[in-house]
């Protein structure tokens, strides 16, 4: 029996993971990989509008993950560099992620692919999230999410755990093309 559980479960994992595509996969000239998984729309909060995907970087063997979220560009905030998002778990813990530097111009191809509507550089951040903080996403899923923002904060809260579903998806994506 568990063992048709554990079938069924990497199964779901499989599915969540084929249905999604990546959307960037770029080397740069110093060998960083950087492939970004298609994300999703978390809707309007306080007129805000704000995507969040799944980035990952590759560096000989080293592997690395960021949110990338971005801000609709017709909106009057500004992500500060040592921003936090905050990410709230079903089980009550917490993940602070910190803002990654330099995120804007990394990605300044995805940042027109994702959407005709996120097109303002200073807009768009990384926020660092290690493999361990998404295993943990995976198993007690989100509930809310804050992002501290300039001059009024992101927080969304969640009926059900699709964002934690798509990262953990994404992940296993990213993992995949990396050869892991």
């Amino acid at each position: 029996m568990k063992k048709v559980l554990f079938l069924f479960a990497f199964l779901l994992l499989s599915v969540g993971a084929m249905a999604q595509k990546v959307i960037y996969d770029e080397t740069n000239q110093t060998g960083v990989r950087t492939v970004v998984c298609e994300g999703m729309n978390l809707g309007v909060s306080n007129n805000m509008d704000v995507y969040v995907a799944l980035a990952g970087f590759q560096y000989k063997s080293t592997i690395r993950y960021s949110l990338a979220v971005t801000i609709g560009s017709g909106h009057e905030v500004e992500i500060l560099n040592d921003s936090k998002c905050v990410l709230t778990l079903d089980n009550g813990k917490t993940l602070e992620l910190p803002t990654v530097a330099g995120g804007a111009s990394v990605l300044q191809h995805v940042n027109v692919e994702m959407s005709d509507v996120y097109q303002s550089f200073r807009r768009f951040a990384y926020y660092n999230i290690k493999a361990k903080e998404l295993k943990k996403i995976g198993k007690n899923g989100i509930v809310q999410m804050d992002i501290q923002l300039s001059p009024e904060n992101y927080s969304i809260a969640f009926n059900q755990d699709v964002l934690g579903s798509m990262l953990t998806g994404s992940m296993s994506l990213i993992n995949n093309m990396f050869g892991k």
